[in-house]
């Protein structure tokens, strides 16, 4: 909805992401975002109907903003689905540490999708695409390669958890051994199947 020329419904979500990465989903608060948008307390009520459709509208905005990242990824390397998922992943680790919220299952259920509604977005689709593409084309039986998928999960959801809980032993740059693990994975899952 357009007001005065803005489009104060684009406003509020934008700060409400950055009122979350700030303050995480116990701390949120809509009166904070209207506050900062220089509208009324009930402005986001106005657009949203409730705590639970506005969490959703930030959520499409996240994801399109990932897709729009993981899209670039899969052109870049249009043809090689390995390395195109290798720097999704990575791509998706860097896009969790700046929005750590999203692996609280609190954020999920405010939304009624429960832990696992990132997995329904598009741009975590195309991830996993390009990895079962990969085994697909190499006729790695589905049984084996969605094994090997739960390995790129832990590590991705384990390295976040690390990182953005400070965790990391001061000096470490968490990246290269996060891209070794990858490719360790790979590596196993190929001499496993002999492909």
């Amino acid at each position: 909805m357009q007001e005065f020329g803005r489009d104060l419904a684009r406003e509020l979500v934008e700060e409400g992401i950055r009122q979350l990465r700030k303050k995480g989903v116990d701390g949120f608060s809509s009166r904070a975002v209207a506050e900062v948008c220089h509208v009324s307390c009930a402005a986001p009520f106005k657009h949203f109907k409730g705590r639970r459709e506005f969490f959703f509208a930030m959520s499409q905005k996240l994801d399109e903003d990932l897709y729009k990242n993981m899209e670039a990824i899969s052109k870049q390397y249009d043809g090689d689905d390995k390395s195109a998922h290798l720097k999704m992943n990575e791509e998706y680790i860097r896009y969790l540490c700046k929005n750590p919220f999203l692996i609280n299952e609190s954020f999920w259920k405010t939304i009624d999708e429960g832990p696992a509604g990132i997995h329904k977005w598009k741009s975590f689709q195309l991830m996993v695409e390009a990895f079962v593409r990969y085994c697909e084309e190499r006729q790695i039986p589905q049984e084996v390669y969605k094994s090997y998928y739960f390995n790129f999960q832990t590590l991705a959801y384990g390295a976040v958890f690390v990182i953005v809980n400070g965790l990391l032993m001061p000096g470490v740059d968490p990246i290269p051994d996060i891209l070794d693990l990858q490719e360790r994975i790979y590596r196993n899952l190929e001499r496993v199947v002999g492909k």
